[in-house]
């Protein structure tokens, strides 16, 4: 019972998070329900769509990266595995496995292989936010010097350089062995850091494929943005150039991507309010912007859902997950 209390924190915080919004006055909530009342539909619609290209760029990359290790997964199951990840991220709090293991488990169906399927799952979010970060910062190198954008250049920084630390922490052997004996092994996660270990090894020779994953990764960055772009021309904000989304959009997503909210609201919302209203954005537009560009991952998420009736339940993929852990020391100790 404890344990499920434990993973509703992220929930309960990301509740309080908004109610703190409201009551504080930062956001008016009958601004909030005046906007949604007059936004465009037209707009609105292509945001939809941008959200769905979203997905399937996704989906792309996954399957890139899973065929990168010699296996073949089709667009449409990379895309269902995508989507039914979203699915356990944004609309099921208080699992015991998150998205990516849900996902990983699924292609190990084709790899016949779990360590390659973590490996392409774990590539792949890294793919992904490597992406996010450099994109944001070059977008914001023009305009670094202004006042309104120093707060949104440290998130940058911050992100890229911890981000950056904590793979060269993982994947590089020769740095974790300048650690005193036994250090390592008192560290958390254990399992992530083999996990990247299995990852270098699978990988390592095909860099070059790896470069393409990045390309491809500019795909669902751009449809992200596009379609909060499309959102704010719904909601008929002024003032906001289409590069300032490409800096404001990543790193209001980096904030909300903090494991300190269930699928980031909350969070997600107060960074918006935030970085957008150091340009001028009123707070209920912000808001909005952010909430609506949560909804509609949202809603494409929830086409997984009849999709997942016929998936393993999560309490099966958790048990699943534990007894590879359990497995995996006895056959090492076997060889």
């Amino acid at each position: 019972m404890l344990g499920f209390f434990k993973r509703l924190l992220p929930l309960l915080f990301g509740v309080a998070t908004l109610a703190y919004l409201f009551v504080s006055g930062k956001v008016d909530i009958h601004d909030v329900r005046l906007k949604v009342a007059h936004i465009e539909t037209g707009p609105l619609s292509t945001a939809l769509l941008l959200g769905g290209v979203g997905f399937m760029a996704s989906a792309l990359r996954l399957q890139y990266l899973v065929g990168l290790l010699g296996y073949r997964v089709s667009f449409i199951r990379s895309l269902v595995y995508t989507l039914v990840g979203q699915l356990y991220n944004s609309a099921i709090p208080g699992g015991t496995v998150g998205g990516d293991a849900i996902k990983a488990l699924y292609l190990s169906s084709h790899t016949h292989h779990k360590a390659h399927a973590f490996a392409a799952v774990l590539i792949d979010r890294i793919c992904g936010l490597f992406t996010l970060g450099t994109f944001a910062l070059i977008m914001l190198l023009p305009n670094i010097g202004e006042e309104s954008m120093r707060a949104a250049a440290g998130v940058i920084i911050g992100f890229l350089g911890a981000g950056s630390l904590a793979v060269t922490l993982m994947l590089s052997r020769r740095v974790r062995r300048l650690f005193p004996d036994g250090a390592m092994s008192r560290l958390p996660m254990q399992g992530a850091l083999k996990a990247f270990d299995d990852a270098v090894q699978i990988f390592r020779g095909r860099m070059g494929g790896i470069a393409v994953a990045l390309l491809i990764s500019l795909l669902p960055q751009f449809a992200w943005i596009a379609m909060h772009i499309a959102i704010g021309d719904g909601l008929n904000i002024a003032g906001v150039s289409w590069t300032d989304y490409c800096v404001l959009v990543p790193v209001s997503g980096m904030v909300a991507a903090l494991p300190i909210s269930f699928g980031g609201w909350g969070v997600g919302e107060a960074a918006s309010v935030y970085f957008f209203g150091q340009r001028g954005v009123p707070s209920d537009a912000a808001f909005v912007l952010s909430a609506l560009g949560r909804l509609i991952q949202l809603a494409w998420a929830l086409v997984a859902l009849p999709i997942s009736f016929f998936l393993p339940r999560p309490a099966q993929v958790a048990a699943q997950l534990a007894k590879e852990t359990e497995e995996a020391p006895a056959e090492q100790e076997g060889q």
